[in-house]
């Protein structure tokens, strides 16, 4: 009987979305650093670790031209 490895690259991973608790596939080409998002809901995460998975969500981020469309009263 052989020995397993540890680090079978053409395993599949998971994560799953905090938002719609989809399973999120980790593929083998994917690296520490990669932005992916949920095939279901759209949310962006970031891979922090691929063993074990661990991902953080990418919060949606505001620019000046979010803000130019702002009309705020000085009353």
């Amino acid at each position: 009987m052989g020995k397993q490895s540890k680090h079978n690259e053409s395993a599949e991973q998971f994560g799953r979305c905090e938002i719609c608790l989809e399973l999120i596939p980790i593929e083998y080409y994917f690296h520490k650093g990669d932005i992916i998002a949920c095939q279901e809901c759209g949310t962006e995460y970031e891979i922090i670790s691929k063993t074990p998975v661990k991902l953080l969500r990418q919060e949606e981020g505001y620019d000046d031209e979010d803000y130019q469309e702002m009309s705020f009263d000085d009353d």
